[in-house]
């Protein structure tokens, strides 16, 4: 029995490592996939905000669609046009719907 749980005992150690580097590389990845691709419809600088095209949010769970989003800083708008494709990050802050990270996909 004493033996059983040594081996048990190295065991967990041995593995805690390899779990541990595991755990560390997922939020880099996550945050990687968190870019979603759009293409630009309306730009509204006065409001700061921007429509756009977009493929599936998955950081958010969503579907494609068209929608309009504010954005966190009036800069991210900066040298876009209608038409530009963009790779993006959405946040939600409360009930809306925020671009935190914005640039040019092309």
């Amino acid at each position: 029995m004493r033996n059983l749980l040594i081996a048990i005992a190295m065991g967990c150690a041995l593995t805690l490592p390899v779990v541990a580097s595991e755990t560390s590389v997922a939020p880099a990845a996550s945050a990687a996939a968190a870019m979603s691709q759009g293409e630009v419809r309306k730009i509204d600088v006065a409001n700061q905000k921007i429509t756009l095209r977009h493929g599936p949010l998955v950081n958010l769970g969503m579907p494609p669609m068209t929608m309009v989003f504010g954005v966190q800083e009036p800069g991210l708008l900066d040298g876009l046009k209608v038409g530009d494709k963009v790779q993006f990050v959405v946040e939600q802050k409360g009930s809306q719907f925020v671009v935190t990270e914005l640039q040019s996909a092309q």
